[in-house]
């Protein structure tokens, strides 16, 4: 076992929780939760850092949800968060974009298969095992960098705490998630996105020999 920490699922559909029960309830102690209210009101009590994993059925309390997974896109708490699987009947391409922006494990569609669900739980408890908690930094020498996404943050916290602000694009892929085999282009976009709200403030992010710098403008280039 993992862990012996209880993998908490918010999930009203009863077939689906009796498969959690036949699947990963043999390995893992299970929170179950069927409403929404009666998440919350546990997820307030609980300590600092549980649960390490969260299993969410969105559909029927799709608002509600939708705003308290918006606590991702606050870096003074996003550290905080549980790794989460989303599992869906939506097959629907916004809805998975919001939730993978925010910072979200995996997506899985229902009906969901025995096998796929327990591998995607053991990757991301593994994941949560190994890897080292960063505590997100977005104050760059005395300026709060405001509005950045959970991604964003991630990559600017990486760079800052490299002595020299350089890090290997291998590394901070590895860094930031895990290992979870994602696009080069993908880190691409998040740094295009983090290289324009640094560059009204006088930073920028250089890519050199596959390293990504983060550098302080020249005053005069800053405006360009």
């Amino acid at each position: 076992m993992i862990s012996n920490d209880p993998i908490w699922i918010l999930d009203s559909d009863v077939s689906c929780i009796a498969l959690y029960h036949q699947t990963i309830g043999l390995q893992y102690p299970l929170k179950v939760f069927a409403t929404f209210e009666e998440f919350a009101t546990a997820y307030r009590d609980a300590e600092p850092g549980h649960p390490r994993l969260l299993i969410v059925e969105p559909e029927e309390n799709r608002a509600a949800i939708a705003n308290f997974f918006s606590a991702f896109l606050n870096p003074q708490t996003a550290s905080h968060f549980p790794q989460t699987l989303v599992v869906s009947r939506l097959d629907e391409i916004d809805m998975m974009r919001f939730y993978l922006r925010v910072g979200v494990r995996d997506y899985i569609l229902k009906p969901l298969r025995p096998n796929e669900l327990v591998a995607k739980i053991e990757r991301a408890l593994l994941q949560i095992n190994n890897r080292s908690i960063l505590i997100f930094r977005n104050e760059l020498d005395g300026q709060q960098v405001a509005n950045l996404t959970f991604r964003e943050n991630q990559i600017l916290t990486v760079l800052l705490n490299k002595p020299s602000r350089a890090c290997p694009r291998d590394t901070l892929l590895e860094a930031v998630w895990n290992k979870t085999l994602v696009n080069r282009k993908t880190l691409d976009v998040h740094v295009f996105n983090l290289r324009r709200k640094l560059r009204p403030m006088g930073y920028d992010i250089l890519c050199k020999e596959q390293q990504l710098i983060l550098t302080k403008l020249n005053p005069s280039t800053t405006s360009n």
